[in-house]
């Protein structure tokens, strides 16, 4: 698959929550980071495998029940895809639906994502756990 094609079955994959296709595209050793402070909010990540990240999706899982996830708009350049992507999600915790926009930025190595690096209002995703 080529770069456009591997990050655009991923996010379709996330969005219907075929964690089994995440998972086969994901590389081993993938890097995942959510550039997020402690102090914002619960959500942030910095390792360097599969399971490290379904670990790190999986705290946000436990607290959001992902209602959308959509591919704003793609732009790839070589193996690099910097993503826009629509969510929306509502709280497992209370009365709150979180809706937004973050941005990927995403290394393809042999049809695969070697690395993803995840920018989003944690502040606001922090909300969820406020009223808990």
């Amino acid at each position: 698959m080529t770069t456009e094609e591997t990050i655009r079955a991923a996010v379709a994959a996330y969005g219907a929550q075929d964690l089994e296709r995440v998972s086969a595209l994901v590389a081993d050793d993938v890097c995942y980071r959510i550039n997020a402070h402690r102090e914002t909010g619960p959500y942030h990540a910095d390792c360097q495998s599969r399971d490290a990240f379904f670990a790190a999706v999986g705290t946000i899982l436990e607290d959001w029940d992902v209602q959308r996830y959509a591919l704003g708009d793609l732009i790839v350049a070589g193996d690099r895809g910097a993503a826009q992507i629509d969510i929306e999600m509502a709280s497992r915790h209370r009365d709150f639906v979180f809706r937004g926009r973050l941005a990927l930025f995403m290394r393809v190595t042999d049809g695969q994502l070697s690395e993803i690096v995840e920018y989003h209002d944690t502040a606001a995703a922090g909300l969820s756990r406020a009223a808990a």
